[in-house]
């Protein structure tokens, strides 16, 4: 990647690091596949371990002078087994 330097990505991925082999990320790790203004569409693979993260977007302000470390952003918890009863119940009862 051509216009995140090594410097940003160190501050960028500084909380992040693979969860198979836990060894930290470097800019290597990262392959641009598309850029659209700040906006950057990359993929993230571990090259220690070949884990694949598939894509991630990065929103980067090539004009900022200071830049802030990535966070985790968690999605919905996991279905549980009452989550299976209750739509089997339901396509039972509608279907």
């Amino acid at each position: 990647m051509k216009k995140l330097t090594q410097k940003d990505f160190r501050i960028l991925f500084s909380g992040l690091c693979c969860s198979r082999c836990k060894n930290e990320f470097t800019i290597d790790d990262l392959t641009e596949i598309r850029n659209e203004n700040d906006i950057k569409i990359c993929k993230l693979q571990c090259q220690k371990c070949n884990k694949d993260f598939g894509e991630i977007i990065l929103n980067y302000n090539k004009k900022a002078t200071k830049h802030s470390p990535l966070e985790i952003i968690d999605g919905p918890a996991p279905i549980d087994f009452d989550d299976v009863i209750e739509a089997h119940k339901f396509i039972k009862e509608n279907l």
